[in-house]
C-alpha cells in the first residue's frame, strides 16, 4: 500500500509539473507579438519559398549555355566485293543562343526575384499592422472586461443599500426590485464583455500562431498619442516611393515587359554547331557542322501574344495600385485626425468626472441625497463615457497601424 501511494503521489507531481510546463505563461508586448506573428505567418513562408524559386530559376537563366552538348553516333558494315568494310560515325553539337534570347530571359528571372521580394516585404508590412490592430483590440477588450466586473459590483452596492433602505422604512419594494434587475444587467454586460475580450485575445492568437497550451498576458496599455498627422502631401509621396506593394506592381510590369522582349526573340533560330568523325569506306573523314530551325511557319505567335496580353494586365494593375495607395494614406490619415481629436474631447475632465461619478453617486445614494433612478441615471452615463474612451483610445491605435500600412512602414506610425 504504501507503495501504491508513493506511485499515486510521483504521478500527480509529475502531472502537475507537466501541466506548468505546459501551460507556460508569456508576457507579450506589441513588439514580441509582431515578432512572433512574422516568423509564423504562413503566407509569409510561402513567399519565402517562392522567392526561393525565383532564385533558382534566375540561376537557370544565367546559364551561359541553356542545352547541354549532344553527342551522336552510328556504326554499320558495308558489304563490297573485297568483303566486308566496317563504317562508323561520331557527332558532337550544342546549341548556341547568339540573338539575345539569354539576356532577355535573364531579365525576365530576375525580374521574378524583384517581384516577389517585394511582395514578402509587403505582406510583412500588413502583418505587423494587423497585430498592432488586434493588439490594440484585446487590450480593449481587456479594459471593456474591467469595467463591465466593476459595473457589477457597483450595482450589488446598491442592491444592498436599496435593501437596508427599505428595511429602516427610507426605501420602497420597488426600489429594491430595480436594483435587483439591475444586478442582473450588469451580470449580462458582463458576460457579453467577458466573452468578446476572449474573442479578441482568440484573433490574436490566431494571428500570432501561438501554441494553444501558452497562456498569454498582454503587456501593454492604451494610451492617447500626442504625436501630429504629417501633411498629407508627404505621405502620399513617401507611400508612392516606399510601399512594397507598389514596387511589386512596377516589377512585375517590368517582368511583363522583359517577357514580351523574350517572346519576341524565342522564335528567333537557334544555331547548332558541331564537330563530325566519321570512317567511310575505310577512309577517315573530319567535319564541321551548322543547323538551325527556319522559322517559316511557328514564330511563336501564341507566346508573343500571351506576353502582350500579360503586359497589359500588369501595366493596368500598376495604375489602379497607384490609385489605391494614395486613397488609402487620404483615408488612413483622416482616420487619424478624427480619431486624435475624439481621443481629446475625452481626456482630463470627461474621464475623470465619470470615474468620480461613480464613486459618488452610490454615496450619495446611501446618504439619501439621490433617489434610485438618478443613482442608475448618473451611473449609465458614466460608464457609457468610460467605455467610450476605451474605444477611442482602441480606434487611435488601430488607425495609427492602419496610416503605418498605408505609407509602407513596418514600424507603424510614420
Amino acid at each position: 500500500m504504501r507503495k501504491l501511494a508513493w506511485l499515486a503521489w510521483s504521478s500527480i507531481v509529475a502531472v502537475a509539473l507537466a501541466s506548468r510546463v505546459a501551460y507556460a505563461e508569456e508576457r507579450l508586448t506589441v513588439e514580441r507579438a509582431i515578432e512572433l506573428a512574422l516568423t509564423n505567418n504562413v503566407d509569409l513562408a510561402v513567399l519565402q519559398s517562392d522567392a526561393r524559386a525565383a532564385e533558382a530559376r534566375l540561376v537557370g537563366a544565367s546559364l551561359l549555355l541553356r542545352s547541354n552538348p549532344q553527342l551522336s553516333g552510328s556504326f554499320g558494315v558495308r558489304w563490297q566485293a573485297q568483303g566486308r568494310l566496317p563504317e562508323y560515325d561520331a557527332e558532337l553539337t550544342q546549341e548556341l543562343e547568339v540573338l539575345g534570347q539569354r539576356g532577355a530571359r535573364i531579365d525576365v528571372a530576375r525580374a521574378a526575384v524583384e517581384t516577389v521580394e517585394a511582395r514578402f516585404h509587403a505582406r510583412r508590412v500588413e502583418v505587423a499592422a494587423e497585430v498592432r490592430q488586434a493588439f490594440a483590440r484585446a487590450l480593449a477588450a481587456d479594459q471593456l472586461a474591467l469595467i463591465a466586473r466593476e459595473n457589477v459590483e457597483l450595482a450589488r452596492e446598491t442592491a444592498s443599500a436599496a435593501a437596508k433602505r427599505f428595511e429602516v422604512g427610507d426605501g420602497s419594494r420597488i426600489e429594491v426590485n430595480t436594483a435587483n434587475i439591475e444586478v442582473g444587467r450588469a451580470a449580462r454586460e458582463q458576460s457579453l464583455a467577458v466573452r468578446q475580450s476572449a474573442g479578441a485575445m482568440a484573433a490574436l492568437r490566431t494571428l500570432l500562431g501561438l501554441d494553444p497550451m501558452i497562456d498569454v498576458r498582454l503587456d501593454g496599455e492604451l494610451q492617447a498619442s500626442s504625436s501630429a498627422v504629417a501633411e498629407l502631401g508627404p505621405l502620399v509621396q513617401r507611400a508612392s516611393e516606399g510601399r512594397a506593394d507598389l514596387l511589386a506592381a512596377r516589377r512585375a510590369v517590368d517582368g511583363a515587359r522583359a517577357l514580351s522582349a523574350f517572346e519576341g526573340r524565342d522564335w528567333l533560330p537557334r544555331p547548332r554547331i558541331g564537330a563530325r568523325y566519321q570512317q567511310e569506306e575505310g577512309e577517315s573523314v573530319a567535319l564541321a557542322t551548322l543547323s538551325f530551325d527556319l522559322p517559316f511557319i511557328n514564330r511563336n505567335q501564341e507566346g508573343r501574344g500571351v506576353a502582350a496580353a500579360l503586359l497589359t494586365q500588369a501595366e493596368r494593375v500598376l495604375e489602379a495600385t497607384e490609385r489605391r495607395v494614395g486613397q488609402e494614406v487620404t483615408l488612413a490619415a483622416s482616420n487619424l485626425r478624427a480619431a486624435q481629436e475624439t481621443v481629446k474631447a475625452f481626456e482630463g475632465v470627461v474621464n475623470e468626472a465619470a470615474r468620480e461619478n461613480l464613486t459618488l453617486v452610490n454615496t450619495a445614494y446611501v446618504a439619501g441625497k439621490v433617489d434610485l433612478v438618478e443613482l442608475l441615471v448618473i451611473r449609465r452615463n458614466a460608464l457609457e463615457a468610460r467605455r467610450n474612451y476605451v474605444e477611442a483610445l482602441e480606434a487611435l491605435r488601430v488607425a495609427e497601424a492602419e496610416l503605418g500600412r498605408a505609407v509602407g512602414s513596418a514600424r507603424g506610425l510614420p
